[in-house]
């Protein structure tokens, strides 16, 4: 189909930008902090996006802004359209970590956000270090009606049964460790299995269980352990630990970051106890968005590092 010039005399491609920055943000004072531009500015251009297109684009929904039918339909080819603009004009330059621009939303489990997170927020630091990280708590239940809803691009934890909408892949595995304060439990590392079920324990259920990962492999043995606390935050841990002769079983990334932080010591459980997969997901609408696929290697690679230095400093 031949151009004719004429057709864009009512078209600014700065228009587009602002679709994808609301797109991006869900908030007219996100996109406007995002493009360095006041709210009014950007309100002005939403305004124009509607007439130019003959639809709402973005409504209200509480104290998002919800895509409507036509706007999730323009939003892949409206990407496509400023890819290829900015590949013209920077040769690619602007795809490059250092020139990324925007914020990446990731669901994680508590675990993983206090372990696997942290080591991804220092590495996006370092490598992109205009790019923003916003992390919303979620479990299995949550992660796929988050993703279906944008509130998120990537989810990490321990996910199953993720419908086929979403791309899920292992990420890592993590198997578990226990931690405690040298001085009040005054056991070298590795602890023996005496010393584990001579002393009390807590744990971090979600459930506000009594019971963990280790209880049935000890039962197996004709053991028991003598757990007096749960909580459901992983926060809280270290407080309880330096209170108390007490031992907690965790997941050993997560108790090498505690271990680390806290004066702690981390030592490998004296039974056998399996790990479990930790997998990232997102929506296939993101499969072919170049900075979301350049932000799941980060945290492909970053996790696979974070795992393999969890194996190692775990075996104690």
């Amino acid at each position: 189909m031949a151009i004719k010039e004429l057709d864009f005399r009512k078209i600014d491609l700065n228009l587009l930008v602002v679709f994808h920055a609301i797109e991006q943000e869900r908030s007219v004072a996100r996109a406007a902090q995002r493009l360095y531009l006041g709210p009014s500015a950007v309100s002005m251009s939403l305004r124009r996006l509607r007439e130019l297109f003959g639809d709402e684009l973005f409504v209200r929904a509480g104290a998002r802004m919800a895509p409507t039918a036509r706007a999730e339909a323009l939003a892949p080819q409206v990407l496509a359209i400023l890819e290829a603009a900015r590949g013209l004009v920077y040769r690619g330059g602007a795809s490059e970590p250092l020139q990324l621009d925007r914020v990446f939303r990731l669901g994680a489990s508590e675990a993983c956000e206090a372990g696997t997170v942290a080591a991804v927020l220092a590495e996006l630091r370092a490598q992109a270090p205009r790019a923003r990280l916003v992390v919303r708590p979620l479990d299995y239940m949550s992660a796929a009606d988050m993703l279906d809803a944008a509130e998120i691009e990537l989810a990490v934890g321990y996910l199953r049964d993720m419908p086929a909408r979403h791309v899920s892949e292992t990420l890592c595995h993590h198997s578990f460790a226990c931690v405690y304060d040298p001085r009040q439990v005054h056991c070298a590392a590795p602890i023996t299995l005496d010393d584990y079920l001579g002393h009390d324990h807590v744990l971090v259920s979600q459930r506000g269980d009594l019971e963990g990962v280790v209880d049935e492999p000890l039962r197996q043995l004709g053991q028991a352990r003598r757990v007096v606390a749960s909580t459901s935050r992983f926060s809280v841990i270290p407080s309880w630990l330096t209170r108390s002769p007490l031992i907690a079983t965790l997941a050993s990334d997560i108790a090498i970051e505690l271990a680390l932080n806290h004066g702690l010591v981390c030592s490998a459980l004296p039974l056998a106890v399996d790990g479990y997969d930790i997998h990232m997901c997102w929506h296939r609408r993101d499969e072919n968005n170049p900075s979301a696929a350049w932000f799941r290697a980060l945290v492909r690679r970053v996790a696979g590092d974070d795992a393999h230095r969890a194996q190692r400093d775990a075996v104690m």
